[in-house]
């Protein structure tokens, strides 16, 4: 008799789900290099013979965490647009899609995070393969404003493709600051503040064509006085900064718990025992590093307003803050990247030491946030502080996606994220 393949039964299929549930935290906390499969089998409950039944490597295990975690969000949002009747408005399916998008990014935040942090990490051979299918979602989402483009209820001067990955961005990085709680905002109030902002903008009066001349200007002006002043304060050092600049590599590349001292000090072409001179241990070379990543763009934002002419208005000096920022993102590309994927990584003790930096951040955005809608130039129903997250959010991402000699300049995108933001993606009606 021929041997049938037997069907897993619903306790393997059970403990299967609970090991990928498993994985993805241990990867979002811990990183590629730094997770075992011992660490994915503790958090599981399960021994770790169990655990090399179901997945005989640690390349078999990330594969199908991130293909899982992308096919659940993927069919989850498919379905639900697809729920819908036939007749929708075509704006109405875009507006479902996001729902969809963030209710999934929600309900399997760990598998959202997990993705942003390592798929730089991954093996190339499984990167490659993960890609192709981002793209086929990616492809659903650039049908969704092609067609609302066409149907006349979408802008025609915002490019589909950057629209959708500045959206994703965005939504994509809730997992990481957005914990519902009593009292607190619902996600139902949370969806509210994403819809609102990207399909509406956050202007009182939207404008066809917004000019960020001003904050550009005023962008170039910081930037000298930054690259005058010389190196950051927290580094004096030529050497230190060639340390740094390797260690934002190389964490970028192994996250927190993969990396080791000895391959920084092979990017930066010392000893390793050099190191030392500089950085005590490698908590204070990652401490200085993300203090590095966050002042460059909190003085760049900070100067950036500051030399705005007199009597700019409340909107343009928090225009102004935005286009820094993304400015600063494009121009310390690895920085940014190593911050993004390794800052849920780091030990308690270095966190607990940049926490201070990076609300003194959001708060001076949130401020002037606030200052425009005193003013009464953007809308008065939009929560200051889940604004400011999600614009960051969107606004770091793109260095995961934007490549230099494309078809836009970081100018260009500059100019497309204000229109965003302030604009929104729907049709403006001439009056």
């Amino acid at each position: 008799m021929a041997n049938r393949r037997t069907r897993p039964g619903k306790k393997a299929v059970a403990t299967r789900a609970r090991i990928l549930d498993s994985a993805a935290l241990i990867f979002r906390n811990k990183g590629y290099a730094g997770t075992r499969l011992s660490d994915v089998a503790a958090a599981a409950n399960t021994q770790t013979g169990s655990l090399y039944y179901h997945f005989p490597s640690r390349e078999q295990l990330v594969e199908e965490m991130l293909r899982v975690g992308q096919e659940r969000t993927s069919g989850f949002v498919r379905r639900r647009v697809a729920g819908l009747a036939d007749d929708a408005p075509d704006l109405d399916r875009l507006r479902e899609a996001i729902s969809a998008h963030l209710d999934a990014v929600l309900e399997i935040g760990d598998y959202t995070a997990a993705t942003i942090r390592i798929i730089g990490q991954v093996p190339e051979e499984i990167r490659k393969r993960r890609i192709h299918e981002q793209r086929e979602y990616g492809e659903f989402w650039r049908s969704l404003v092609d067609h609302a483009r066409k149907a006349g209820q979408f802008r025609t001067d915002l490019d589909g493709s950057t629209l959708r990955l500045l959206l994703l961005g965005a939504i994509n990085s809730v997992p990481d600051w957005f914990h519902p709680r009593d009292g607190g905002m619902s996600s139902a109030e949370l969806k509210e503040q994403v819809d609102s902002l990207f399909l509406d903008g956050l202007a009182v009066h939207r404008q066809a064509t917004r000019s960020i001349a001003e904050g550009l200007a005023a962008y170039t002006l910081a930037e000298e006085k930054v690259l005058r002043d010389g190196s950051s304060e927290h580094v004096k050092a030529e050497g230190a900064q060639r340390i740094l600049d390797a260690a934002a590599d190389v964490f970028r590349d192994k996250g927190y718990a993969g990396t080791r001292l000895v391959d920084v000090a092979e990017g930066a072409g010392i000893q390793t025992g050099s190191m030392y001179y500089y950085f005590k241990s490698r908590e204070d070379l990652v401490l200085q590093m993300v203090l590095v990543a966050w002042k460059r763009t909190d003085d760049l934002a900070r100067l950036s307003v500051a030399s705005l002419p007199a009597g700019a208005t409340a909107l343009t000096r928090l225009s102004t803050a935005l286009t820094a920022h993304l400015m600063s993102v494009l121009r310390n590309t690895t920085y940014t990247s190593a911050l993004v994927r390794i800052l849920g990584q780091i030990p308690d003790s270095v966190r607990e030491q940049t926490v201070a930096y990076q609300r003194a951040y959001l708060d001076y955005l949130r401020g002037l946030l606030e200052d425009a809608i005193a003013s009464g130039e953007v809308r008065s129903d939009v929560d200051p502080a889940v604004t400011t997250m999600l614009i960051t959010g969107t606004l770091n991402w793109a260095v995961e996606w934007y490549r230099p000699g494309g078809a836009l300049s970081p100018e260009d995108l500059a100019r497309q994220v204000a229109s965003l933001v302030f604009d929104g993606v729907t049709e403006i009606t001439p009056k």
